[in-house]
């Protein structure tokens, strides 16, 4: 069975946004693969957008050749790890074995057939660098990356995201002192409706429970997101993510 995971995030690179999409599934794995090497393949956007990114038309075809070239990397032995997208090109990176000519011929001859010219870099990673350092998101990337699959899901459901609404949010610590030192933080910041009390349960942790008025357009809901899940981290406890009902 696959442990394949795919993901997908923002990023600000340069000043600049960056789509980036990455296999999850295979961190779990990678620092055992036998590979040493790194490919990055540069694709040159046609027709990109103000910000870098490709437009609506392009997205598709580049999506065919990730497809097609991803298929060439794991029929010669790599493997193809996800691809950043910004200032008007699409990177695809993979880890792949030594002296890949053959890949690289048949990769360039793919991308030709689509009208693309990609310039490609090889160069030994034994580390692993191009998946941990490249793709693999931040703490707060991440944070950004679950509520967006959040708002998606509502989204799914008919959910309106820029409708305001009231939203929970639940944390976790692991003693009272700090949960109670964490309501204090919520109630000087603006959030309503806090409790604190041992999480039923799941003993001997504490939950901190609270809530504020606001919309899920993503600058809206990951502000207090990030805001939370940063000072949590600082004291050592664990954010665990947002509620809201659907919302027309």
């Amino acid at each position: 069975m696959s442990d394949d995971v795919w993901r997908v995030y923002f990023a600000d690179m340069g000043g600049q946004t960056a789509s980036i999409v990455f296999n999850d599934g295979i961190a779990r794995r990678i620092n055992d693969l036998p590979h040493t090497h790194a490919m990055k393949i540069r694709v040159p956007l046609k027709a990109p957008r103000a910000d870098g990114l490709p437009n609506k038309e392009e997205a598709g075809a580049l999506g065919r050749l990730d497809e097609q070239l991803a298929g060439i990397i794991k029929a010669e032995g790599g493997e193809y790890l996800g691809r950043v997208t910004n200032n008007g090109a699409r990177w695809m990176l993979a880890l792949i074995p030594p002296h890949p000519r053959a890949m690289e011929a048949a990769l360039q001859a793919a991308a030709a057939a689509d009208g693309y010219a990609p310039e490609i870099h090889v160069e030994a990673d034994p580390g692993k660098a191009i998946y941990w350092q490249d793709l693999y998101p931040s703490e707060d990337d991440r944070q950004v990356m679950v509520d967006m699959e959040v708002q998606a899901a509502l989204r799914d459901q008919g959910d309106n995201p820029e409708m305001r609404r009231e939203i929970g949010h639940w944390v976790y610590f692991r003693d009272e002192p700090t949960a109670r030192l964490f309501a204090g933080w919520a109630g000087e910041n603006g959030y309503q409706g806090i409790s604190a009390g041992p999480a039923e349960g799941n003993e001997p942790l504490w939950l901190v429970r609270m809530t504020h008025q606001g919309t899920l357009q993503l600058n809206d809901i990951s502000g207090h997101s990030l805001a939370i899940s940063r000072h949590v981290r600082e004291i050592g406890g664990q954010y665990d993510g947002w509620e809201s009902a659907v919302t027309l």
